[in-house]
C-alpha cells in the first residue's frame, strides 16, 4: 500500500499528538481518571505503533529510491555497485528486510514497557537477545545473528565494489585481456564472500572448530541430491579459466542463440536477440555441443540462395550475384583478412529454376540476418535491371469437359478412361513483357 507525503505527514502529527496526550496524563493522571482506563498506555502505545509503522513506510521509501536513482547521490552509488540502469539492487533489499525485522521485534519491548514492563523484566529480556539459549551443542544468540545478518550484507555490497573497480580500474592498468580481468575479479569476488562469510559466522557463534562435521554433513548431501550444484559449480570454475566463452560472445546452445552476459559460478546468461535473458547451467554448457559464432574474431560466412527461370544468362547471373556481394561494405573482398573472397555458386538444375547460392564472408556474424537481408534486396534490384526472372514452380491444369447428360454411356466410358483433370507441370517461361 503506497501513502502520499501529506498521508504521511497527517499520521506524523498524530502520533506526536499522542505524544503529547501521553505526556499530559503522565503528569495529571490521577486512578479515577476515565473511569480507570488507562488512557496514558493506550496513547503511547497506539504511538509507538504508528511511529514504528512510519519508519517502516521511510525504509521502504528509501530503497525505492535508490532502485530507481531518484537523486544524484543514490544515482552515484548505483554506478560505484555497478548497477544496471533498471536493476534492483539485492543488498538493498535485504538491507531493508533486516531493518524491518529489527524494528518490529524491537515494537513488543517497547510496549511492554509503554504497559509496565519491570526492571526484571526487562533484563530478562535483554540477557535471551544477547546471551542466547542452547540448541543442542550450539548457543543461538538472536542479537548477535540480526548483527551477524546485516554485516554480512554491507561485506556483500563493498566486495561487488570492490571487485567491479578491480576489473574496470586496477586490472584495466595491466595488459591483460577483458576476459581475464573478469574471471580474476569473480574469482576474486567469491574468494572475498567467502572469507566475510566464516567472519560472520565466527561473530554470530558458530565454532569455526566444527566445520569439519558440517563439511560432511555437506558431503552427505552431495551424494544423495547436491551433485548437480556440484557439477555447475566446479564447471563454472572450468569455463572461468579455460574460457571456452566469453562475455559478449554470440553463442548457440540447443535451441538457444544469443550474446553472452555473465558467468557465473552456477550459471551462464545469454541474451537472445528477442532481449529474453536463458538461463544455461554451466555443466550444459560444458557436456553439450556449443557453437561460439565470434570466439577468435567477429568474421562468418553467410550465404543467399536464389533461383532463376530456365533460359536465363546464367555467367550474367554470377556476375550480378559478386558485384552486389562487392557492393556492400559489410562483406570482407580483402584477401588479407584471411577468409575467402565472395563467390557465387551455381548449385543445380531444379524442378522448375536454376539453382544458385551466394557464399561471402561479413565482419560482423552477429549482424547476419539485416546483412542477408540488405543483400536480397540488392539481388533483387539488379535481376530487376536486366530482366531476370526469379523463378517459382508452376503447374498446367487442363480441365476436360464432361459429356451431356443423356449420354450415359459415352460419359461412363469417358469417366472410366480419362480423368477429368489433367495436371502437367511445365517450366517457367521467361519474363513476360
Amino acid at each position: 500500500m503506497r501513502i502520499g507525503r501529506g498521508a504521511t505527514i497527517t499520521l506524523l502529527l498524530v502520533v506526536l499528538t499522542l505524544i503529547g496526550v501521553g505526556a499530559v496524563g503522565l503528569v495529571h493522571w490521577r486512578p479515577g481518571l476515565a473511569h480507570g482506563l488507562p488512557v496514558v498506555q493506550i496513547a503511547l502505545t497506539t504511538a509507538a505503533v504508528l511511529m514504528f509503522w512510519i519508519i517502516s513506510r521511510i525504509i521502504d521509501k528509501a530503497a525505492d529510491g535508490f532502485h530507481e536513482g531518484r537523486f544524484g547521490w543514490q544515482r552515484k552509488l548505483r554506478d560505484m555497485m555497478h548497477a544496471e540502469p533498471e536493476e534492483r539492487f539485492r543488498e538493498v533489499d535485504l538491507f531493508a528486510g533486516l531493518l524491518h525485522l529489527i524494528f518490529w521485534l524491537w515494537l513488543p519491548i517497547v510496549l511492554l514497557q509503554i504497559w509496565g514492563l519491570s526492571d526484571i523484566g526487562f533484563d530478562m529480556v535483554k540477557q535471551f537477545a544477547w546471551t542466547g539459549f542452547p540448541v543442542g551443542q550450539m548457543k543461538i544468540v538472536p542479537a548477535q545473528l540480526l548483527l551477524g545478518a546485516v554485516l554480512l550484507v554491507i561485506f556483500t555490497a563493498v566486495i561487488r565494489w570492490l571487485t567491479h573497480r578491480l576489473e574496470t580500474r586496477w586490472l584495466a592498468r595491466t595488459p591483460m585481456e577483458s576476459h581475464t580481468r573478469e574471471a580474476i575479479a569473480t574469482l576474486t569476488g567469491y574468494v572475498l564472500f567467502v572469507i566475510a562469510a566464516m567472519v560472520v559466522l565466527s561473530y554470530a557463534g558458530l565454532d569455526l572448530s566444527k566445520l569439519a562435521l558440517i563439511a560432511g554433513a555437506l558431503s552427505v548431501g552431495i551424494g544423495f541430491g547436491l551433485q548437480n550444484i556440484v557439477s555447475n559449480f566446479v564447471s563454472g570454475l572450468i569455463l572461468l579459466f579455460e574460457q571456452p566463452i566469453r562475455r559478449g560472445n554470440f553463442i548457440t546452445v540447443g535451441e538457444s542463440e544469443g550474446f553472452v552476459r555473465r558467468i557465473r559460478i552456477r550459471a551462464t546468461e545469454i541474451e537472445t536477440l528477442n532481449r529474453v535473458t536463458v538461463i544455461v547451467p554451466n555443466s550444459e554448457m560444458l557436456s553439450s555441443h556449443v557453437q561460439n559464432w565470434n570466439l577468435r574474431d567477429r568474421f562468418g560466412r553467410i550465404s543467399c540462395k536464389v533461383g532463376v527461370a530456365y533460359g536465363s544468362n546464367v555467367r550474367l547471373v554470377q556476375k550480378l550475384l559478386l558485384e552486389v556481394a562487392a557492393g556492400h561494405r559489410d562483406v570482407l573482398n580483402d584477401l588479407k583478412t584471411g577468409v575467402p573472397k565472395p563467390q557465387a555458386l551455381f548449385i543445380s538444375f531444379g524442378g522448375s529454376t536454376l539453382d544458385f547460392e551466394l557464399r561471402c564472408f561479413v565482419r560482423d556474424i552477429t549482424r547476419r540476418f539485416p546483412i542477408m537481408s540488405d543483400l536480397n534486396l540488392a539481388i533483387d534490384d539488379a535481376f530487376r535491371e536486366h530482366d531476370i526472372t526469379l523463378a517459382f514452380p508452376q503447374l498446367d491444369v487442363w480441365h476436360r469437359s464432361m459429356p451431356p447428360a443423356g449420354d450415359t454411356a459415352t460419359s461412363d466410358l469417358s469417366q472410366a478412361d480419362e480423368p477429368d483433370t489433367v495436371v502437367v507441370p511445365r517450366p517457367v517461361p521467361d519474363q513476360p513483357d
